[in-house]
C-alpha cells in the first residue's frame, strides 16, 4: 500500500510537468508534445500488454467461456476506469493546480463507498458518516475563496468551472470502476481481463481519438527521448507500477479500505507540487488536507476480505 501511495501520489505532479513542458514546446513553434491521447495511449498499451502476457494462460482458457454479462462488465470497467477516468483526470489537471485537483479527487473515497453500498450491498464502516463530514469540511476549507487571495501568482488559484466538471466526472468514473472491478473479481476473472484487456481496449480508443483530432503527427513528431524517457517512464513506473501495487492491495483489503488508504496520496501530491512545481501551500489547503487525513484515520483497521479481489484503475 505504501508503494501504491508513493507512485499514485506522484501521478498528478508528473502529468502537470508534462503538460507545462508540452505547452512550452508548442508555444515555441514545435508540434504539440502531449495530450491525454498520447500519454494514456502509451501507458495503457504498456500496462495492458504486460498484464495480459502475465495472465495469458488464464485468458486463453476463460475467453471462449466468457458469458455475455461478463463481457458487458468488462466493457463498463474499461470505459469507466481506463478511458473516461484517466481522460477526466488529465483534463481536470490541465485547468486546475495539482493542489486543487488532488483535494477534489479525495471525493473518490465517499463516492466509491456509496456506490459499493448501493450496488454491492457492501456494509459501510461505522465511522463513514463522520469521515464524510470531515472530508467535505476539509475540501470546502481548502477551496474557500480566501485561499485564492492568499495564493496569488505565480499560480492561478481560482477554481476553473470546467476543471471542476472534469474532476467530478473523474471521481464518479473511478468510483464506478472500483465497484465493477469487485464484480468481475467475484466472477473469477483475472487481471488479464480486468486490467490487461481493458487497458488495451482503452489504448486503441486513445489512439483513434489522437488520429482523428491531431493526425499521425501527434505520434510521429514526438522526440525519441520524450517517448522513451518521459512517457515511457510514466507508463512503466507510474501506470504499471501503481497498477501492480494496487493488485496486491485488493488481495487483502476491501474496496472501501483501499479507497480510504489511497487518500494518503494527498500528502505525496501536495508535497511534490510544492517542491517540484513550486505551487504555494497556504493554511487553507494544509488545514483542509489535515481534516481529510483525519477522516481517513477514522476507518476500521481490522476488516479483511477474501483474496479474490482484482484491481480497477486507481482513484
Amino acid at each position: 500500500m505504501a508503494l501504491f501511495i508513493l507512485l499514485r501520489g506522484s501521478d498528478s505532479t508528473l502529468l502537470k510537468f508534462l503538460q507545462q513542458t508540452g505547452e512550452a514546446t508548442h508555444a515555441a513553434g514545435g508540434p504539440e508534445a502531449i495530450s491525454f491521447c498520447n500519454v494514456f495511449f502509451f501507458s495503457s498499451l504498456v500496462t495492458g500488454l504486460v498484464l495480459l502476457l502475465a495472465n495469458r494462460q488464464n485468458v486463453q482458457s476463460q475467453l471462449p467461456l466468457l458469458s455475455h454479462q461478463n463481457r458487458w462488465l468488462l466493457v463498463l470497467q474499461s470505459f469507466s476506469g481506463f478511458f473516461l477516468g484517466p481522460m477526466a483526470f488529465f483534463l481536470a489537471l490541465a485547468r486546475l493546480t495539482v493542489v486543487q485537483q488532488t483535494l477534489l479527487f479525495s471525493l473518490t473515497v465517499p463516492a466509491t463507498a456509496l456506490l459499493a453500498r448501493l450496488l454491492l450491498k457492501e456494509p459501510l464502516p461505522r465511522t463513514f458518516a463522520p469521515s464524510v463530514v470531515l472530508l467535505s469540511t476539509g475540501l470546502l476549507l481548502a477551496m474557500h475563496p480566501a485561499m485564492a487571495g492568499a495564493m496569488a501568482a505565480p499560480v492561478d488559484a481560482h477554481l476553473d468551472p470546467r476543471g471542476l466538471f472534469w474532476a467530478l466526472l473523474g471521481v464518479g468514473a473511478f468510483g464506478f470502476s472500483s465497484v465493477v472491478n469487485r464484480l468481475t473479481g467475484q466472477r473469477g476473472l483475472g487481471v488479464g481481463f480486468t486490467v490487461g484487456i481493458s487497458s488495451l481496449a482503452a489504448s486503441v480508443a486513445f489512439a483513434v481519438i489522437a488520429l482523428l483530432l491531431f493526425g499521425p503527427s501527434h505520434f510521429i513528431y514526438l522526440r525519441s527521448w520524450w517517448v522513451l524517457g518521459v512517457i515511457g517512464g510514466y507508463a512503466l513506473v507510474i501506470s504499471l507500477g501503481s497498477q501492480w501495487s494496487l493488485m496486491q492491495c485488493y488481495r487483502r483489503l476491501s474496496v472501501v479500505q483501499v479507497s480510504l488508504w489511497a487518500s494518503l496520496t494527498i500528502v505525496v501530491s501536495l508535497a511534490e507540487a510544492h517542491l517540484v512545481l513550486d505551487e504555494p501551500l497556504h493554511w487553507p489547503a494544509l488545514v483542509g488536507a489535515a481534516l481529510i487525513l483525519v477522516a481517513i484515520g477514522l476507518q476500521p483497521w481490522n476488516s479483511r476480505v477474501h483474496g479474490d479481489d482484482r484491481p480497477g484503475q486507481a482513484p
